[in-house]
């Protein structure tokens, strides 16, 4: 008969003993799991093609990088950028060096694509990089990707960051149906026009540098009074900041506060929503403003209003008139 401590020792061993492989089982699938990764990702590795690959960078936080975009730049006989000095310091910071760079910016001409094409056709591979973000979002890419294109070479998208995105994800702006506009016109008299000439019911997006950010917001401010905006700043980087408000508040924000008049801006204009339930009657009033400015007859705004509005012919018959009266007093 075997001592009663003696079978509990016996079993504390037989707990062990099955703990021990348990771990070493889990240890094992984690090696095992590992090590199908790596060979996986040197497979992606060797399939560099002769192509040119679109890849997006960070554009703030250099963690928002992704694996397939450092294998892609760490592999290709050619990186595309639009400066060297600034595709030098993201290179260098991964470690990827004495890479072939090739400029091609606003100046670049027919010259510098058909020097591209040449090194395709010679069975290279290239990257083409922006400053920060996707390229050919708001920058001079689009023509060499059409000549290519045209040229029947192979083009791959690498996606990544991008301001646009970034920015709707966190505005809580319906952005179902919007228009991006790019950097706006540097002329202010041209700027108000492009603005005034939108349709009501996108959202629309576009981005604005430090210098000229407090005039579009006083011509935001003029037109679109009542809309909301997201001012979105620094995104990604420490001092990142999301500004929600009307056009008036988000103003005073600004000049109260100068030090956050820094860096480019993207701004998020909301779209006059159909409300199946009800109107407001600001909206309403805001959208005979615009469609007026663009010399609408009264027969056309009365259309536009029914068509996006809950509201009959007569209740949009009296809404313009009493725009009119308000416009003649003035």
């Amino acid at each position: 008969m075997v001592p009663i401590l003696g079978v509990r020792s016996l079993k504390l061993q037989l707990e062990a003993r099955i703990t021990k492989n348990k771990i070493n089982f889990f240890i094992n699938k984690i090696k095992d799991n590992l090590r199908m990764s790596e060979t996986i990702f040197k497979k992606q590795s060797q399939q560099i093609e002769n192509a040119i690959y679109v890849v997006a960078t960070p554009i703030g936080n250099l963690n928002d990088i992704t694996l397939r975009a450092l294998n892609i730049l760490g592999s290709v006989d050619y990186v595309i950028c639009e400066d060297t000095r600034i595709a030098g310091i993201l290179l260098n910071n991964f470690e990827i060096i004495k890479k072939k760079l090739i400029v091609y910016n606003d100046h670049s001409d027919e010259i510098i694509r058909n020097k591209i094409l040449s090194k395709l056709q010679d069975g290279n591979s290239l990257a083409l990089i922006s400053d920060a973000g996707t390229p050919l979002i708001s920058d001079p890419g689009h023509k060499l990707i059409n000549f290519l294109r045209q040229e029947k070479q192979k083009i791959i998208c690498i996606p990544g960051p991008s301001a646009l995105t970034a920015s709707i994800s966190v505005s809580g702006i319906a952005c179902d149906n919007f228009l991006f506009l790019g950097f706006l016109p540097t002329s202010k008299i041209a700027k108000e026009k492009k603005l005034k000439n939108l349709p009501i019911e996108f959202s629309f997006i576009f981005f604005e540098s430090s210098n000229r950010i407090l005039e579009t917001l006083k011509i935001l401010k003029q037109n679109f009074v009542d809309r909301k905006i997201c001012l979105a700043r620094e995104l990604t980087k420490i001092y990142e900041e999301i500004i929600i408000g009307k056009p008036e508040e988000i103003l005073e924000i600004l000049i109260s506060n100068p030090q956050k008049i820094r860096g480019e801006f993207v701004v998020i204009v909301e779209k006059i929503s159909k409300d199946l339930a009800k109107f407001n009657r600001d909206e309403v009033l805001e959208v005979i403003k615009i469609l007026s400015q663009k010399n609408r007859s009264s027969k056309e705004i009365v259309i536009e209003l029914v068509e996006n509005f809950e509201i009959n012919k007569k209740e949009a018959y009296s809404f313009v008139i009493e725009h009119q009266n308000t416009n003649s007093k003035k």
